[in-house]
């Protein structure tokens, strides 16, 4: 081999030799740029894992959580007024009635503070303005759903109930003193209402209206009922006597109706309930149907 062929062939060998050191240069680098950008990669891999559970510890309050936290505000709910409602089932005469609470009791409520006429007394006949206090009493009570509001001392001798009988914003004592159909009366109990009781009175009375036409006969503020007897005329109706029978009985039990109040003694009212007959007509059993008359009542 000659000289000229040898030295192609040695160049040939470092042209080789040069290329293979370029590649591997070229394969480090890109190697170590794979790395760095691994790096990269896992640290920002870690940044968003560490992002994400930073929110994970911090929730918020939304949602069926915030539903679920008490409520710490208090309210109470304030009655309208301390009335207990009640029906008005009957009427006795102008200050008495029969009402029904819800409950179902049943009581005779006298009107407090205030007096009308007599219609149904044992002792005394049917006073002027007796009949149109009664009437008007079932004109605006009657079936009627009312207010009670009961005295400071709750009941009489008798045992009717004491109170002020509200139907709407009024009582219907005021109602009836408005139109001189009764005088204010009896103050030993509540007199919580006098001075509005004592306004409407002097409607009437400055007008002469009703038991203030007669001179004489009503009075203000007055315990000893109506004086008429003074100004009526001879033909008044009598006045009815007890009944006398057999059984001494205080009242005729066919005559006009009665109640508790007009008996002294259970007794006395349990004989008279006996002698009406069937089916207690004058009502003074109540409502317990035990047989015994006016119970409230002293026994002898």
């Amino acid at each position: 081999m000659n000289r000229l062929a040898i030295g192609v062939i040695i160049s040939s060998m470092l042209l080789a030799a040069c290329s293979v050191d370029e590649t591997n240069s070229i394969d480090v680098n890109t190697q170590k740029d794979v790395v760095q950008n691994n790096d990269v990669n896992e640290k920002l891999y870690e940044t968003k894992d560490d992002a994400d559970t930073v929110e994970e510890e911090e929730p918020t309050n939304t949602g069926e959580n915030a539903e679920t936290q008490p409520d710490r505000t208090t309210t109470t709910d304030e009655p309208a007024n301390d009335l207990l409602p009640a029906t008005v089932t009957r009427v006795i005469d102008g200050d008495t009635l029969e009402v029904t609470f819800e409950d179902g009791t049943v009581e005779n409520i006298r009107l407090l503070i205030v007096d009308t006429p007599e219609t149904v007394h044992p002792s005394k006949p049917v006073e002027p303005f007796g009949k149109e206090a009664s009437q008007f009493v079932k004109d605006n009570a009657l079936n009627k759903r009312v207010g009670i509001k009961v005295g400071t001392e709750p009941r009489d001798k008798y045992g009717r109930m004491l109170a002020y009988v509200f139907i709407g914003e009024e009582t219907i004592q005021e109602m009836l003193l408005r139109e001189g159909l009764a005088q204010t009366a009896y103050l030993y109990n509540d007199t919580s209402m006098l001075d509005e009781f004592h306004k409407e009175q002097e409607i009437a009375r400055s007008q002469g209206k009703g038991v203030w036409s007669i001179p004489g006969y009503a009075h203000v503020d007055h315990d000893h009922g109506f004086h008429f007897e003074e100004k009526v005329a001879q033909d008044t109706k009598p006045v009815e006597q007890p009944a006398t029978n057999q059984n001494n009985l205080k009242y005729d039990p066919n005559g006009p109706d009665r109640d508790c109040g007009d008996f002294d003694t259970q007794a006395e009212a349990q004989a008279f309930m006996e002698a009406s007959g069937p089916g207690d007509p004058h009502r003074l059993d109540g409502n317990d149907n035990d047989g015994l008359a006016c119970e409230s009542l002293p026994a002898a």
